[in-house]
C-alpha cells in the first residue's frame, strides 16, 4: 500500500453516507486528487476541520484503486472565515472551481499551488481589494496553465513601441496600431491596463496585491479576462460570482462582474 504525505487545498466536499466526506483536493505532490475523509462529519473526528471547503492542510494518503483515504491530516489554515464574507467566499468559490475545472488528476503544479494559497490568504484580509486580486489570479491562473496573453509586444508582428494596441483574444494577446486593422472583433485596452498586465505576471499575488488600480482599469482587465477564459478554458463557470453582479447593481455600482 502506498502511503504518502503532502499538503493540499479542499477544491470540493461531498457528503458520502452519513459522516464520510469524499474531497477533491488540489495537492503539492500529486496534483489534483480524490480522497475519502471517513468519518470526517462525526463531531469528535480528528479530520472535521481538513475536510471543508478552503482548508489547506497537511494529509498523509494511502492509496487504494482510484482514490485515496485519509488516514491523518493536520490544519495548516482552514479559511472557514470566508463563509463569514459574501464577497470573499464568493470570489474563493470561482478561484477553486476554476482549478478544479482546468487541471488534470495527478498533474502537478506547485506555481499554481502557491498561487491559491496566497489568494485564499489575501481574501481573509482586511482593506484588500478583491475584485482586483481575482483578475491577478486569473491573469496568473492563465500563464501557469500554459495559456498566458502576449502583453508585451504584438502578438502578430513584435512590435514593442506602438503607441496604441488593442487586444484580441483569438490572437492571443495584444495588437500593434497597423496589425490591428487586418484583424477582426478586437478590444479596447488602455496602456496603463497593459503595463498592469505585465506588472502581475512578473510578481507574486502578494506584491502585486499592494498596488492602487482604479475601478476603470479592473473593470477593463474584468472584461478582457473573462473573454479569454471563455475562449480558451472550457465550462469556465462564473455562476459564484453572479450573486455579487446584482448586488453591486442594486447598489448602483457602474462597473460589476
Amino acid at each position: 500500500m502506498i502511503i504518502l504525505n503532502t499538503q493540499g487545498i479542499v477544491l470540493k466536499a461531498v457528503r458520502y453516507k452519513e459522516n464520510d466526506v469524499i474531497l477533491t483536493i488540489f495537492t503539492r505532490k500529486l496534483g489534483k486528487i480524490v480522497a475519502m475523509a471517513k468519518g470526517a462529519k462525526k463531531n469528535k473526528s480528528t479530520l472535521l476541520s481538513s475536510a471543508q471547503l478552503f482548508s489547506y492542510a497537511n494529509y498523509t494518503l494511502k492509496k487504494q484503486g482510484n482514490m485515496y483515504r485519509i488516514s491523518q491530516s493536520y490544519i495548516i489554515k482552514s479559511f472557514y472565515d470566508l463563509s463569514y464574507d459574501l464577497e470573499a467566499f464568493s470570489y474563493a468559490t470561482y478561484i477553486t472551481k476554476l482549478v478544479e475545472s482546468s487541471t488534470l488528476e495527478n498533474q502537478t503544479n506547485n506555481r499554481l499551488f502557491v498561487l491559491l494559497a496566497q489568494t485564499l490568504y489575501l481574501y481573509t484580509q482586511e482593506n484588500i481589494d478583491k475584485k482586483f486580486i481575482t483578475r491577478a489570479f486569473e491573469l496568473k491562473f492563465l500563464d501557469y496553465i500554459g495559456l498566458r496573453p502576449v502583453v508585451s509586444r504584438c502578438s502578430n508582428c513584435g512590435e514593442r513601441n506602438s503607441d496604441e494596441y488593442v487586444f484580441n483574444v483569438y490572437e492571443g494577446g495584444i495588437l500593434c496600431k497597423e496589425c490591428s486593422t487586418n484583424f477582426t472583433e478586437n478590444m479596447k485596452i488602455d496602456i496603463t491596463t497593459i503595463r498592469l498586465m505585465e506588472y502581475i505576471l512578473s510578481n507574486d499575488i502578494l506584491r502585486c496585491s499592494k498596488a492602487k488600480v482604479s475601478k476603470y482599469i479592473t473593470y477593463e482587465l474584468q472584461r478582457i479576462l473573462k473573454q479569454y477564459l471563455m475562449i480558451y478554458i472550457d465550462n469556465v463557470n462564473f455562476k459564484s460570482l453572479h450573486l455579487l453582479h446584482e448586488l453591486e447593481n442594486e447598489k448602483g455600482v457602474d462597473k460589476g462582474e
